[in-house]
């Protein structure tokens, strides 16, 4: 009898277990004090070019997040309505700032309340915790998030005074740099100290993607990371992508294949259909300004050498309707694809740190020169290159 007992209290230890391990669900509770009635909008990162949008409603200092997900991800919580958080500009539009959001890593089977306040402030000061990976974002956001809101306030405070003299102004702008790098070095301390979190992950992945660490510096501390607990984290593989990718896209490489069926039309393409001619890639979006403004120049570039060059389009667009309507609009008539993930998340593969960014590649595929920006001279250094 105790045999059979024991067999079935150990049945029910690994049913229970087993369910645990396979709840997707989360939810989490938010109390917070200083926060009005409003519309929250939550973004999900989910490493990569990956990207889920959600809303819900902040009610009498209170709002839950629920969902499901089979991988752990990282929210950034927006408040609607409540300009304090925002840092707006005198001419209209806004700073884009982290501290004005919540950040918190949400995962299957979470289940945890978050109790505080942001009375009295000018930005989120309020770092989650849940005994486990939110602890570690929460020591790198507690040091992080206060640096980048001086930085902003110093800026803003340089471009709203109009009363200010010049050397005042040189001392707001030496306050806005010195804060910057202060948080830019809050980072690395964190990244070096806690190889092995979620948070290092995705803050590691933010630098590369805002060329705040050379890839290579970023080397050392991911072969720190315990591969069997966060290989298969999207940020880990994003990373990982990026730090390759640095290496095998610079000037003089082989440029890496580019292969999908998220095409216009949606019919195969392959960048090795381009061989035999100049292949002008162009990272693009339908929400960067400069990339949409950029176009006429690179199509009467590409007009005046017909027989040299052709373009493909590579955009980070997530709505396809929205793409393909841009694409018509201004008669884009060279290859255009959109980023995926995985082996077809481009942006990672290529080590792509802004938009729009233009890569030249010769008529045999190997990588001449590439640039961020949309710059004036560009057309000048590629003409040089291509009439040798």
């Amino acid at each position: 009898m105790r045999i059979l007992l024991i067999a079935i209290v150990s049945t029910f230890l690994i049913s229970t277990a087993t369910l645990a391990q396979t709840d997707s669900t989360f939810e989490v509770k938010l109390t917070i004090k200083g926060v009005t009635d409003c519309k929250v909008y939550a973004t999900d990162f989910y490493g990569g070019n990956k990207t889920l949008n959600s809303q819900y409603e902040f009610k009498n200092g209170e709002v839950i997040l629920k969902g499901s997900s089979s991988a752990t991800f990282m929210s950034r919580i927006t408040f609607s309505s409540n300009p304090q958080f925002v840092k707006a500009a005198p001419s209209g539009g806004y700073y884009p700032s982290k501290a004005a959001s919540l950040w918190i890593i949400l995962y299957p089977g979470a289940r945890f309340t978050v109790n505080g306040s942001v009375e009295n402030k000018d930005f989120i000061d309020l770092y989650p915790k849940d005994g486990g990976e939110n602890d570690y974002l929460a020591e790198l956001n507690s040091k992080m998030m206060p640096l980048i809101n001086k930085s902003l306030n110093a800026r803003l405070e340089s471009v709203k005074n109009k009363e200010l003299t010049v050397e005042e102004k040189k001392k707001l702008s030496e306050e806005e740099a010195a804060f910057f790098k202060k948080s830019v070095d809050a980072k690395l301390e964190f990244i070096k100290k806690r190889p092995n979190s979620v948070a290092a992950l995705w803050i590691m992945e933010d630098m590369l993607i805002r060329s705040e660490a050379e890839p290579a510096s970023l080397e050392p501390v991911l072969s720190k990371v315990k591969i069997k607990k966060y290989g298969n984290n999207n940020f880990y593989q994003s990373v990982k992508g990026r730090l390759e990718g640095a290496k095998t896209t610079s000037a003089g490489r082989k440029c890496p294949e580019i292969a999908t069926t998220d095409t216009f039309d949606g019919q195969p393409f392959s960048d090795k259909s381009m061989r035999g001619k100049f292949m002008l890639i162009d990272f693009w979006g339908t929400w960067c300004g400069p990339c949409m403004a950029g176009i006429p120049k690179m199509k009467a570039f590409r007009d005046k050498h017909p027989e040299k060059l052709q373009i493909v389009g590579i955009s980070n667009d997530k709505d396809e309707k929205v793409w393909k309507n841009a694409i018509t609009a201004k008669e884009m008539d060279w290859p255009n694809i959109r980023i995926g993930a995985g082996e077809k998340d481009f942006v990672s593969k290529f080590n792509v740190q802004g938009f729009p960014t233009k890569i030249l590649v010769d008529p045999t595929g190997i990588i001449l020169f590439r640039e961020s920006g949309e710059n004036e001279d560009f057309y000048e250094k590629i003409e040089k290159i291509i009439s040798r």
